[in-house]
């Protein structure tokens, strides 16, 4: 019906939490993939999101629990299925999900190995490893897009809410 639902589960137990993100996102991927079989799809997508990702797609963790996830970043596109995940460490999450991943907004990273991956899986972050380590500046950030296949430096403001009389 086009309708936005927000899940939040980011302060339940990380077993409830890992539990509903799979069953849901099952769902979803079931959902889709029949309308696609009949030829229903049209113009409906749906669009997933997931913040804290690393506690969901854990890096080296090819089981059951995350082959869902997995399935997202490999077919989701035929059956309208988008995916926006954020983490702050990318070592810590699934190689062939981030090998995927289609856009890239990178705002801040402290770790070496977590810059070197991110190079390693998309070579247009090589030269700008130093930046992204050095960079302090909040909402700087360098953003590598589908449409795009180099890096593009952007700062985002802060919104502010218009003030009411």
């Amino acid at each position: 019906e086009g309708k936005t639902i927000i899940l939040d589960l980011g302060n339940a137990n990380e077993d409830v939490m890992q539990y509903f993100s799979r069953q849901l996102s099952n769902a979803v991927f079931q959902h889709q993939t029949t309308k696609f079989t009949n030829k229903k799809l049209g113009n409906h997508y749906v669009q997933l999101y997931f913040e804290e990702a690393h506690n969901l797609f854990k890096d080296n963790d090819e089981s059951e629990e995350t082959r869902i996830y997995r399935r997202f970043a490999k077919e989701g596109a035929k059956y309208h299925i988008g995916m926006v995940y954020s983490t702050q460490s990318p070592t810590t999450i699934l190689s062939d999900l981030l090998a995927q991943t289609e856009n890239f907004f990178v705002a801040h990273l402290a770790s070496q190995d977590d810059v070197n991956k991110l190079a390693k899986v998309n070579i247009a972050y090589e030269s700008l490893k130093n930046d992204i380590l050095q960079a302090k500046t909040p909402g700087y950030i360098r953003m590598l897009t589908r449409s795009h296949r180099f890096v593009i430096s952007m700062q985002a403001l802060k919104f502010i809410p218009p003030r009411s009389n």
